[in-house]
């Protein structure tokens, strides 16, 4: 990746598989700010507060919900920012999302709350989106993911 005016731009090896759309400050609004990532492979991560405090991960997933249109999340009141996009199947804890399984990207978007979402691929033209939540129980330590091979990039800071 490479970086132009704030901008994260894909490189010829990472094009066909994420693209960061923002560069959030390196470090942490407020104390009750959790990083998100987002890895080489498209999956999207959140910070799991330990304490002792650690570089402990979980992965995200979408939140077992009836999904609910952007619009009418900016009616109420809420102000999204699109953060990134991930792979759609990284974000499933059941697989392929069944209303629209062709679409392999989705946009990862950050209110003004804190909340990270991420949308919905179903087949109308109004943008939906769901909650990502932790998606299970153990936590990694991002270091030792690193290790592994993983890359991550900071997206942005949820509550």
């Amino acid at each position: 990746m490479s970086t132009e005016q704030g901008r994260l731009t894909p490189t010829s090896s990472t094009a066909d598989r994420v693209c960061a759309l923002a560069t959030p400050p390196a470090t942490a609004p407020t104390t009750d700010h959790a990083a998100v990532w987002l890895d080489d492979e498209g999956g999207v991560w959140a910070d799991y507060p330990t304490v002792p405090s650690a570089d402990d991960v979980l992965p995200m997933v979408w939140h077992d919900e009836s999904p609910i249109a952007r619009g009418d999340l900016e009616k109420r009141g809420h102000t999204l920012t699109r953060i990134a996009h991930c792979r759609t199947e990284l974000l499933s804890p059941y697989g392929a999302p069944s209303a629209d399984g062709a679409a392999e990207y989705a946009a990862v978007w950050l209110d003004d709350a804190g909340t990270v979402w991420a949308d919905y691929p179903t087949d109308s033209e109004e943008g939906r989106v769901l909650p990502l939540v932790w998606g299970r129980e153990e936590a990694e330590p991002r270091s030792e993911l690193e290790e592994l091979g993983y890359e991550f990039t900071l997206i942005g800071w949820s509550f």
